[in-house]
């Protein structure tokens, strides 16, 4: 078989237009269709580890346009609600790994992307308002109907068009899942950094306050720490495209997000909640699928949330751009002798046990995040004092922060 000379890319959100830019590196064309009219401003703020830097630094070329919006920080501070310091965990370290940790409106993170895409015009075409409604394969190719009549053709198709993906009923049929509610929602509200009221002069931010109603995390944004974001993860009901925006739009989430944190009445979480503008809320309701049987035909593969959407673990977009950047190396090193169902079944091999890994992981993470009777609260309090005094009051991320897609082995 030939070498990739044009990949169709279904889903312009983040994972897409990484994809793409690793590909243009490499003077691999490739077209990104997005079903939305343009670029969205939905979403709150996301954090971004070094694995994720490094990806956007050496795949895609962004990182330093992000770094000059988004807050960068190497370590946040945990605290009970009392203001009593529990310790540090340290999710950046700079020197060590090369990168620090990000944090950053996801739609500047779509901007400044699709501002390298449309840098990138002689390998890379844009197209929005792009609805994907069938796909055929064949021997030579693969070709991409769409809603409006039109159709596109290419060597390879990947899709990475999220929880709702069009592409994952092509590859799985009849055995592709739906989507599941996870019954919750993360919150995230905003205010001047100068609203906030610290509860002691050595109090710092980024910071996680572990709390009864749950952990509350607080933390900049801007390169110039003016606004802090705050996040809550609490239950939610389910609700339509346009019940979720009105919920949002009409300061009703913020409303109920903070029930959860009425009878905290010490600093900083006191400050942040009543100083919030609920009309700027922004919420996500996380939706997962359970493991799928495969990601890939001979000619088309799944890549981010279209292929392993988790419950809330923090890493999500990480994952999403590890993907696109693996399997565009693969892409760009495939030999003529290889298929591409060869590619995708190794690029599946090498991610799926990660993906596992990271889903144990963020179990835990989910249980400190849930309101807590008092009993519960109690166990809580004395496990997290006991785990932070065992570990000299500092807590490092182990393997996630050096992992690099580039030291992947990619043999077949």
């Amino acid at each position: 078989m030939s070498v990739v000379q044009h990949v169709l890319i279904v889903g312009g959100g983040l994972a897409g237009p990484c994809l793409a830019l690793s590909l243009a590196r490499q003077g691999i064309r490739s077209t990104i269709f997005e079903l939305r009219p343009g670029p969205s401003d939905s979403g709150g703020s996301i954090s971004f580890g070094p694995d994720a830097l490094r990806v956007l630094d050496k795949h895609a070329n962004v990182y330093e346009k992000l770094k000059a919006v988004g807050y960068a920080y190497d370590r946040m501070t945990m605290y009970f609600e009392d203001g009593s310091k529990l310790g540090q965990v340290l999710v950046g370290e700079e020197k060590e790994n090369g990168y620090p940790a990000l944090r950053i409106m996801r739609s500047a993170v779509q901007k400044v992307l699709l501002e390298a895409v449309r840098g990138k015009s002689d390998f890379i075409d844009l197209k929005f308002d792009a609805r994907i409604s069938m796909i055929e394969e064949g021997e030579k190719g693969v070709t991409a109907l769409f809603e409006d009549g039109s159709k596109a053709e290419g060597d390879i198709l990947v899709g990475a068009d999220g929880i709702h993906s069009k592409v994952r009923d092509h590859v799985l049929g009849p055995e592709a899942p739906t989507p599941i509610f996870t019954k919750t929602q993360v919150v995230n509200g905003f205010i001047p950094a100068t609203a906030a009221v610290k509860p002691s002069p050595d109090f710092t931010f980024p910071a996680f306050v572990v709390t009864p109603g749950g952990i509350f995390m607080t933390l900049p944004i801007d390169s110039n720490a003016e606004t802090l974001t705050w996040g809550i993860t609490t239950s939610a009901v389910e609700r339509t495209r346009e019940g979720w925006t009105e919920y949002e739009k009409s300061g009703e989430a913020i409303r109920t997000a903070k029930q959860d944190f009425d009878d905290i009445q010490t600093e900083p979480v006191r400050s942040l909640l009543d100083n919030v503008d609920g009309s700027k809320a922004r919420v996500w309701a996380p939706y997962s699928i359970p493991t799928l049987p495969r990601w890939h035909t001979e000619r088309v593969c799944l890549i981010g949330d279209a292929a392993h959407a988790l419950e809330p673990n923090g890493q999500g977009s990480a994952i999403a751009f590890q993907d696109a950047a693996l399997l565009s190396r693969f892409i760009t090193s495939k030999s003529p002798d290889a298929s591409y169902g060869q590619l995708f079944k190794r690029f599946e091999e090498l991610r799926k046990p990660k993906i596992a890994e990271i889903s144990k992981n963020s179990k835990p993470a989910g249980a400190l995040k849930a309101k807590s009777g008092p009993w519960v609260w109690s166990l809580k309090k004395w496990a997290m004092w006991g785990f932070f005094t065992w570990n000299r009051g500092t807590l490092r991320m182990h393997k996630g922060p050096a992992y690099d897609v580039d030291d992947v082995d990619l043999a077949l």
